[in-house]
């Protein structure tokens, strides 16, 4: 993954093209949520290309949390700090913020290092929907909104004990969906290994909004729909 690819740089001014948003979300995250389908009324870049930028520009710490605060469209520029302090906002010129991420310790910044942490991260992050959440939802015997699907990345953590990295994975560690009313909250925990060894863990959180009891047959569909996108894509792609 050549990270320069999925971005525009114009000094300290950061921005993405629809097509390079959307490709970076299908063909890297395998994310094929409608949000990032060019030509979509409510297009946004994907949090996970936002993070990603930052850790190619600024490394990665051993005590990283993100919030992701706003939906950035594209071709809307958002301005990057000369140097990641303890904290790093990225807003527009109308002081909109989309992102802030809080940093402390040590930092990696071997290249290869924090492309292939970064990659392990974002392909676990894609495989949210449906690897993941329909069967916590199932669990919970809640769904979202078959009409008007909304699932928000709100926050994510990282805790690395070394900066020694040489080829880690991120395997899912635990999961669980807290049901309150019509919304709930998904967190996704994992842990990250490096040469067998645990060198980290962290989390993903998300909010659900429209909650219903859960249907199978209609659960189905969403899924069957969404793998469709998938094969789609994958064709054209080809």
């Amino acid at each position: 993954m050549i990270i320069q690819d999925y971005y525009q740089l114009d000094g300290e001014l950061l921005q993405f093209t629809e097509e390079q948003a959307s490709r970076f979300a299908k063909s890297i995250a395998g994310d094929f949520n409608p949000l990032h389908d060019v030509g979509g009324k409510r297009f946004c870049v994907p949090g996970d290309l936002l993070f990603s930028v930052l850790l190619n520009r600024y490394g990665v710490s051993t005590s990283m949390q993100v919030k992701f605060e706003g939906m950035l469209s594209a071709n809307v520029a958002v301005a990057l700090p000369q140097a990641m302090d303890q904290t790093v906002v990225l807003k527009d010129a109308n002081d909109k913020v989309y992102l802030e991420v809080t940093a402390s310790g040590d930092r990696v910044t071997d290249p290869q290092a924090i492309a292939a942490l970064t990659k392990e991260y974002v392909q676990f992050s894609g495989k949210t929907f449906p690897d993941i959440l329909v069967e916590l939802m199932r669990k919970e015997n809640m769904m979202i909104n078959p009409t008007r699907p909304l699932v928000i990345y709100t926050d994510m953590a990282l805790e690395l004990n070394t900066v020694e990295l040489v080829s880690p994975q991120l395997t899912l560690a635990d999961t669980s969906l807290a049901v309150e009313g019509k919304k709930g909250v998904a967190t996704l925990k994992f842990d990250l290994f490096d040469d067998n060894k645990l060198v980290g863990q962290g989390e993903k959180n998300m909010v659900l909004g429209g909650l219903r009891e859960f249907d199978e047959d209609t659960m189905g569909s969403i899924v069957e729909q969404y793998r469709q996108w998938q094969e789609d894509y994958r064709g054209v792609d080809a």
